[in-house]
């Protein structure tokens, strides 16, 4: 059995890269601790078992598809989520894909995708939230990278 944080109980929580691996189990404690749980991921069928499962145990979670390396599909799931949860109080960047080349093979357009794939959203995500926590004084920001 997991720890219970009471003071995470209603807030609003958003989580990158939420439907698979590390980001699903995030997803999932959060959901436990009774927080309003909202998940970016561009996993659609994964994700969306995963949303109606919490759902069905009656744990607060929305799901919204993008493609994060899409800075306006970014900003427009952020948007979704804060008319329908609430301002965002705490952000878990944790989407990214670790996959390894050898140094020879990495070419300067790869190089970009994986900067834009593990690192560029975490900025843009933190801007979109950043009113939000401005306007409460308050909120959390975590940061997992793969590069």
């Amino acid at each position: 059995m997991a720890a219970i944080y009471s003071d995470l109980e209603g807030k609003v929580v958003l989580i990158t890269g939420g439907g698979t691996g590390i980001g699903e189990a995030i997803v999932r404690r959060f959901a436990e601790q009774k927080s309003k749980v909202a998940f970016i991921d561009i996993a659609r069928e994964a994700s969306e078992k995963l949303a109606q499962e919490l759902t069905e145990r009656n744990l607060s979670v929305h799901y919204e598809y993008a493609d994060l390396t899409d800075i306006e599909a970014l900003r427009g799931a952020v948007r979704r989520i804060r008319e329908t949860l609430g301002p965002v109080e705490i952000l878990v960047n944790n989407a990214a894909h670790d996959q390894r080349h050898p140094t020879p093979e990495v070419t300067p357009e790869y190089w970009d995708d994986r900067f834009a794939v593990n690192l560029k959203h975490q900025f843009f995500a933190a801007q979109a939230v950043l009113p939000d926590m401005q306007a409460a004084s308050q909120g959390v920001i975590i940061n997992f990278g793969s590069f």
